[in-house]
């Protein structure tokens, strides 16, 4: 972590002060996503005894951060302000300012949010990048415009975290891609339509077989309305997207095992939109299937958001996003440490 000579002097003083800060600011996000909630679960869930719990609850009810009653603990108002928008300072004194300067130069983004905490060891951190997109997709919306959204778990925490309040008018809402196999849920179609129910906006789908051939791909682009719907997605202003390591994706998209091993020897590491990356950023591989591809964008999609964490990520996000680079990208600071250290960066505590 790199520290400014005021925190440096601080850490002198107190050394034990940014383990304080992590662990509380942990505590106060894990009683925000499930309030009510007592102090035995959350002893649970941070592995500590119920008496060392205790103490931390104590600390945070006198400075007015949560509230203890009967049915659970639930933060106050200004706990709850302290979660859902980190303060500079705390974010500063995290080193979390510093690696988001370093990786926007490294990688040639516009502007980096890092969540704090490491999506791997942490559920709740998915949540919290899925917030931090959404709060930059408000920002982004713009009347009359199309949305294109990919699916996977980051795009549909982004969904789940977007709140339900009128979006500028007249906005479609559309997948990024046709049918690639994920789970329901996980769906570029399925987020496309939740995105649009929460910000009270048009959406359109593109329905379409999984795995489906070249011919087969000519025939649709033949049907009146697919070909609408391509014209539309291929409109957007603003896509959202998440990257996945490429043997991940092969294996939950059922490649049979001489593809896995071509993949390996090709040296692929990173998956978006059915492409298959290596460490340069050249598609090695991808399924066929309709809609956008990274190299088709150019200048047409003003804003471009991708939203991926985990370190396991990080060979993928530089892969993906440093040899194309895109205007926001939101991770956890487990994928920005680790990103850090494939580009051998000093200066940052691991």
């Amino acid at each position: 972590m790199t520290l400014t000579s005021d925190q440096e002097n601080l850490s002198l003083i107190a050394p034990e002060l940014p383990e304080i800060l992590v662990r509380r600011y942990r505590l106060l996000r894990k009683i925000y996503y499930s309030a009510p909630v007592g102090r035995r679960s959350l002893a649970a869930y941070f592995q500590v005894g119920e008496r060392v719990l205790r103490r931390e609850i104590d600390i945070l009810r006198e400075q007015r951060l949560v509230a203890v009653e009967p049915r659970g603990i639930t933060l106050t108002e200004a706990g709850e302000s302290l979660v859902t928008s980190i303060p500079p300072s705390l974010k500063s004194f995290l080193g979390l300012t510093v690696l988001e300067e370093k990786l926007v130069k490294l990688l040639r983004v516009k502007d980096v949010i890092v969540v704090p905490g490491n999506l791997e060891n942490d559920p709740i951190v998915l949540w919290e990048m899925g917030r931090a997109a959404a709060r930059i997709l408000r920002e982004c919306l713009k009347p009359g415009i199309v949305l294109a959204v990919s699916g996977g778990t980051s795009c549909a925490a982004l969904a789940d975290m977007l709140s339900e309040a009128p979006a500028p008018s007249d906005i479609t809402v559309v997948p990024a891609r046709g049918g690639l196999g994920e789970e329901v849920d996980y769906q570029a179609n399925t987020i496309a339509a939740r995105v649009a129910q929460k910000l009270k906006a048009n959406y359109r789908l593109l329905h379409l077989p999984d795995f489906l051939s070249q011919e087969a791909l000519k025939m649709l682009l033949r049907e009146k309305k697919i070909k609408e719907i391509l014209d539309l997605i291929n409109s957007a202003c603003i896509l959202v997207h998440g990257i996945g390591t490429a043997e991940e994706m092969a294996r939950r998209r059922g490649a049979a095992p001489e593809v896995m091993e071509m993949l390996r020897e090709k040296g692929a590491v990173g998956e978006v939109f059915g492409c298959f990356y290596n460490s340069r950023g050249e598609i090695i591989e991808h399924v066929p299937s309709l809609g956008l591809y990274l190299e088709d964008l150019g200048n047409r999609v003003e804003n471009v958001i991708v939203v991926a964490g985990g370190r396991k990520k990080a060979g993928a996000i530089v892969a993906v996003v440093g040899n194309h680079p895109r205007d926001y990208l939101v991770l956890d600071e487990g994928a920005a440490k680790k990103i850090m250290e494939l580009y051998g960066e000093t200066g940052v505590n691991f």
